[in-house]
This record gives structure tokens, sequence and C-alpha cells, in this order.
């Protein structure tokens, strides 16, 4: 017979992602020789891809606010056939499933997770004698030992707003619980509602002690994280700090040898009656419903939820950067510090989606000039005006 045509398909993916997929792609192209993948970084948001004709036949996603819009304006394809037909629904996580689900079906496949937790060097608190905190006193209790020794506590990117966010997602989730923190993401809860002053109230409390660098606000991604690294021996930048809430997709900015001085543990408890929860960041792939070559797409997707796809996935899930979203997944050879990350998130009740990507564009803008007053240098003249600032983001948020 002959040979059909071959099909390339174009794929926009995020480029952090390369690293974990390449030779899952290549393997998919050896196996079906008449298919080829083009694969493209994102320029812009995902939105837009999808309003282009056509657009692309693959993209990266991840549940958030950019997911929901696309499945409300029916431009993402229902696969809830290809979970079905690879037992899928049993092979991940139950507080994972709800990520993808929408009404009871299924739009995107994920393949793995990035967890998020206080990230601290190791070196230094065996210097100083100090244990991971469980609970919100212990923690601050940690803080001020740091302080008194000369150590700022924590470093934090004022400059990617994604990161400095889950400062917003941790302290609601503890305080206020999942099921607000849902809501507030929703767009159901009002900036200036008391609870929601509490979580700010909190933050600016931790800024106003000196625990965060003080010049957290202007700070790069990588910037914060060499902060808490000392193998650079000051090459990297004299100001240092102990600790950073963070997680894995950020992490790949950090050189490999310097994460080895790291460890985690949980964002502490400050309510023991509110459930546990944690922040997920789930990567995986959508298929657009208009998509040039749509069947060849969802071909590539029923070969990620094999058994196959999934233990290559796993292979290259080694450098600890993310963990395999299937639990059925053989977990010999993965690093301790992903089985770390993987008990983490068996162990909480919920899991959130981060705050910045799941709230409106309007909000997400509105949050910067947040960021800027609420991490001022504690010593400025400059009053900082909470009320002001809430005042902004409800403007936001009622904004059509």
């Amino acid at each position: 017979a002959t040979p059909a045509a071959p099909i390339t398909l174009t794929y926009a993916s995020f480029g952090r992602f390369a690293g974990v997929e390449d030779t899952l792609i290549d393997q998919f192209q050896k196996d079906h020789p008449n298919l080829k993948i083009d694969k493209q970084q994102f320029r812009f948001d995902p939105l837009q891809y999808l309003a282009n004709t056509p657009p692309p036949d693959m993209m990266t996603i991840a549940p958030s606010i950019w997911l929901d819009q696309a499945i409300e304006q029916g431009l993402v394809t229902d696969i809830s056939d290809i979970w079905q037909q690879a037992g899928l629904g049993d092979a991940y996580p139950a507080n994972l499933r709800v990520l993808s689900e929408r009404n009871g079906k299924q739009y995107f496949l994920p393949v793995g997770y990035n967890w998020n937790a206080i990230y601290y060097n190791k070196a230094v608190f065996a210097q100083y004698n100090l244990q991971p905190p469980k609970t919100w006193d212990e923690f601050t209790q940690l803080c001020d030992t740091l302080l008194v020794n000369g150590v700022t506590p924590l470093a934090l990117s004022g400059r990617n707003a994604f990161m400095s966010s889950l400062w917003i997602d941790y302290l609601d989730l503890r305080l206020n619980g999942a099921d607000f923190h849902h809501q507030l993401e929703n767009g159901e809860i009002a900036y200036t509602d008391a609870k929601v002053r509490a979580v700010f109230e909190q933050w600016h409390e931790l800024v106003a002690k000196g625990y965060f660098m003080e010049d957290a606000r202007s700070l790069q991604t990588l910037n914060s994280l060499t902060a808490i690294v000392r193998g650079d021996n000051g090459q990297l930048g004299n100001r240092k700090a102990a600790m950073a809430l963070t997680g894995p997709i950020f992490l790949d900015d950090l050189p490999e040898p310097f994460r080895k001085e790291l460890d985690f543990f949980p964002f502490p408890t400050m309510d023991p009656s509110i459930p546990s929860s944690e922040v997920v960041f789930s990567i995986g792939y959508m298929v657009p419903a208009k998509a040039m070559h749509r069947q060849e797409a969802l071909t590539f997707l029923t070969y990620l939820g094999s058994d196959k796809a999934q233990a290559l996935l796993a292979q290259n899930a080694s450098n600890g950067l993310y963990a395999p979203a299937r639990a059925t997944v053989n977990q010999d050879n993965l690093s301790p510090t992903i089985k770390q990350g993987i008990q983490l998130i068996q162990d909480t009740k919920a899991v959130a989606v981060p705050y910045f990507i799941s709230v409106d564009r309007k909000i997400q803008s509105a949050q910067d000039g947040v960021l800027r007053q609420l991490l001022t240098d504690p010593t400025s003249s400059q009053p900082f005006d909470l009320d002001s600032l809430l005042a902004g983001l409800e403007a936001a948020r009622q904004t059509k």
C-alpha cells in the first residue's frame, strides 16, 4: 500500500518543560513514523493561541483561569474517553483529578506536577541547631532565632508575581481553608472581607519584623533563590537568607549543585482545626477543539496515557524538578526529593491551583502595585495603607 503522507503536528509549549518531554516526543515519533511534532515555545498566553485560525494541534497547559475560560468558550476537546480507555481515573491521585475535571468531563491530561513548600539551606539550619517547624509559633520563633544571629530568614522575588503570591495562597489556606481560598480565586469574595484582610495583615507583619530581605520587591527569581545557597562563596551576591517559599518549577533556574544544599518542609499549620491543603502546579496537555489535525493529536495524548510513556516521563523526572502525576509509576528510580514531594501531596486533604494563575488578569495587574507597597523596606518612612491596597484589588475584582 502507498504510505500515507506524513503529518506534522504543531505543538505550543513552555520552554522550561523541554527537558522533561524531549525523550518522550522522540519515542513517539519512532513509534509513529508518519507523525512529526513541530514544537514551538509560547510567545503569548494560551487563549490567544486558541483564537488563531487554525490553533496549534496540541498545547501544554496547566489548570488555570486560561483553561477554565477556554473550556467555557468551547475551545478545548473533551478527552474523557482517553481517560476511560487508559484507566487514568484510577491511576491519578484523587486530589489531583479535580484539577483537570470540569462538569464531570476531562479536558486536560496531566503528566506531572510541582508541589510548593518552604525550602531552606540545610547547612544554615545545622549551624544554628534548627529543626523544620510544624506550627506557626515554631516558624516565627525560628525566624527570630535567625535574626538574632544576623541571618535574614526569608528571600522572595517581588519581580515574579507568580512566585511571591504563593504567600497569599498559603496564608489564606492556613487561616481560612481551601473552600474559602477557592472562592477568593473565583472572584466570589470581596478583598475588603475581614478574612482576606487578615491574610495581608499577617504577610505585612512578617515584612515589618524584618523577616524578608530588604530588597525583596526588586529581586528577580534567580536572585531570590541564589540568596539561600552558600556554595557560591558570595559570587552570586552577598545578600543572603535562609529560606524561601517556592517550588520545583522555580528551582529549575537554580544550578543543580546548589539545589543539593536545600531541603523543604510544608508551610506551617496556623489553625489546627483547618484541614491540610497544598498548592500544586500541574502540567499537561490539551487539544484545541479546532485543531487542524485533531485526531492525530489525540493519538499523541493516548500515547501519553500509556504505561510506556509514563515510564519515560518517570525516568526524566530524576532531576527532582517535578513528580509524575500517575500514581502507578514505578517509583524505585525517583529521587528522594521527588518522593518527598509525592508524599506531601498524598498526605494533604485538598490541593489548590496557584493564586496568580487562577485570578482574572485585572487582579493580576493590580496585585503588582500591592506587592510593591507590601514589600517596601520596613525602615522606610513611606506609610503602609492596607485599606487603599485592598480597595484597589476590590475595584479590579468588580471591573467587568
